[in-house]
């Protein structure tokens, strides 16, 4: 009975790697724990909503909005904590979360934000004060 004693990848006693790959870091959020969502209900007036999860969103006077940057829209309040489905002249329940530092490249923004400096500020003044976003400084891309 032959045995095969070849060693598969590389020299005997020397560690080799073929690939290694790094992707964007998946974590939405810094820190440790994890956020608890609360549920807001809302209903869908004029128009059908719908939203991508971690949308940013804005809620005054019971109507909900993707949060836009212009100077009158008031603040950002929300931001989704599941993807959402509301059609038109319908009531939902959904997830939202009211707290955490998230980093501002995992949530899905308006177009009106042009800049970082408008992403950092969207929470200023909200409902939600505890949220709080940043911009990473490192990603795994830059890892060389």
């Amino acid at each position: 009975m032959a045995v095969d004693t070849k060693v598969p990848m590389g020299k005997p006693g020397v560690a080799e790697f073929k690939s290694e790959t790094f992707g964007n870091m998946d974590e939405p959020r810094f820190g440790e724990g994890v956020p608890t969502p609360t549920n807001i209900t809302v209903t869908a007036s004029g128009t059908d909503i719908s939203l991508d999860l971690y949308s940013v969103l804005s809620s005054t006077g019971g109507a909900l909005a993707v949060y836009n940057a212009t100077r009158d829209a008031g603040c950002a309040n929300y931001i989704a904590a599941q993807p959402v489905s509301i059609p038109d002249g319908e009531t939902a329940t959904f997830a939202v979360y009211r707290e955490g530092h998230w980093s501002m490249d995992a949530l899905v923004w308006d177009a009106s934000y042009d800049t970082d400096a408008k992403k950092a500020a969207a929470f200023e003044g909200s409902v939600s004060p505890t949220i709080f976003v940043s911009k990473r400084d490192y990603n795994s891309d830059q890892i060389l």
